[in-house]
């Protein structure tokens, strides 16, 4: 009794299959994978573009850093210079280019963590932008094989076409008359 319901099952399998495999049109699937990847693609284009506006942002507050750091120490020596001129106090000139100095350190600091996370992004955006080029590789490729398969298909059935009129001119005796008319 198993053997029945086995064998009913996979009957049923079988026609199922045979069902989608008459539904699934190899371009229709292919048309329909490469406007995916298209997708995909924009959706890699955007990131890339959102990586590198990062990297670009950050290497200019590392630029803007690295200045303020030139800046704050041209200052601790212009407050010594005018300690040493008598143009100021030693003791507020001191103070002032000890903060200053202070800031300079830090500006560094920043400086040195925005050139790490800029070459950080950049390397990332390198990354991508080699995926974004084989992905787009690959959909020329595809784009390519979609029109074979077209072109192969319309000569498939161009073939099939012309298969089923010469097997309709023979069915019909047509061929077979017209031989024997060429033979009286």
């Amino acid at each position: 009794m198993s053997g029945i319901f086995q064998r009913l099952f996979k009957t049923g399998q079988a026609e199922a299959h045979a069902l989608v495999d008459k539904l699934e049109d190899p371009i229709k699937i292919s048309e329909q994978a490469i406007r995916d990847l298209k997708k995909d693609l924009q959706e890699s284009l955007k990131a890339l573009a959102e990586v590198k506006a990062i990297s670009i942002r950050l290497t200019r507050e590392s630029e803007d850093h690295q200045r303020r750091a030139v800046d704050y120490e041209r200052k601790a020596m212009l407050l010594l210079q005018k300690a040493q001129s008598g143009q100021m106090e030693e003791a507020e000139a001191d103070r002032l280019a000890r903060e200053a100095l202070t800031r300079v350190e830090e500006a560094q600091t920043q400086h040195t963590q925005s050139s790490a996370q800029a070459k950080t992004q950049r390397d990332t955006a390198t990354r991508l932008q080699t995926q974004v080029n084989d992905l787009k590789s690959k959909i020329a490729s595809y784009e390519n094989d979609l029109v074979t398969l077209k072109a192969r298909t319309k000569t498939a059935n161009a073939t099939r076409k012309i298969n089923q009129h010469l097997a309709n001119v023979d069915s019909k005796g047509t061929v077979a008359m017209l031989e024997r008319m060429k033979e009286k």
